[in-house]
């Protein structure tokens, strides 16, 4: 098994984006229908909670919540953090989720945090898709209460990527991080996921092909032959 920093993974993104015409709206939305997936699976016919932030891992759940809304699961997204820009694929899946019907809830303090969740549904499984492997240093109060309440909340979790507040390069939280029940990694699973205290936030991992061409792993790693995506 090869394990990649964050670093290493944004390089293998952009060479599959830059150098091999992989259009990155092509991989968040076989990224967020891998997501999809594996929700549908564990939610049985549940509610599904999708929990984004504002940055390409977000726009991942929005991809997923898209598709749960198709398969005809029950399905509501939080929207969480002070607003910021969106990137181009992120800011075009936001829109789609809204065309599809279903309308985020925007939440950025604890008040407002408790609210959304009140009105909730009884949910089976909550996708988070808050940070993805740019996460670096504490995070705010905020998102450490988002996430003891994610945590806290009952349904089973899977985690976009990376379990949200766990670095991605050590496998330690910042200074909370999400405990999944599943992990679905996107590309190739990260190095953090070699600690064995990981284990406690990333649950079971699989790692979900998304459509990086194998020469744009070979050519980041120095490893030809490794791979197989």
């Amino acid at each position: 098994m090869v394990y990649v920093t964050a670093a290493e993974m944004k390089e293998i993104d952009r060479k599959a984006i830059e150098k091999y015409g992989v259009p990155a709206a092509t991989l968040m939305e076989n990224a967020g229908a891998a997501v999809a997936r594996e929700a549908a699976r564990l939610s049985g016919q549940g509610h599904a909670l999708v929990v984004c932030g504002y940055g390409n891992n977000g726009g991942d759940g929005f991809v997923a919540a898209r598709h749960l809304l198709k398969k005809g699961l029950g399905t509501s997204v939080f929207l969480a953090g002070r607003p910021r820009p969106f990137s181009n694929e992120t800011g075009n899946n936001f829109k789609a989720l809204l065309e599809s019907g279903c309308a985020p809830a925007a939440i950025y303090d604890k008040s407002g945090m408790e609210r959304s969740f009140a009105a909730l549904p009884e949910c089976g499984v909550i996708i988070d898709s808050l940070f993805g492997i740019g996460i670096k240093g504490p995070l705010d109060g905020f998102y450490v209460s988002l996430i003891e309440k994610i945590n806290s909340y009952g349904a089973k979790i899977i985690s976009v990527d990376l379990p949200s507040g766990l670095d991605a390069d050590t496998g330690t939280p910042c200074p909370a991080a999400v405990k999944a029940s599943l992990t679905v990694a996107l590309g190739l699973p990260k190095r953090g996921f070699r600690n064995p205290g990981s284990v406690a936030y990333t649950g079971n991992i699989i790692t979900a092909d998304i459509g990086i061409p194998r020469p744009a792993v070979e050519e980041v790693l120095k490893k030809p032959g490794e791979h197989a995506n």
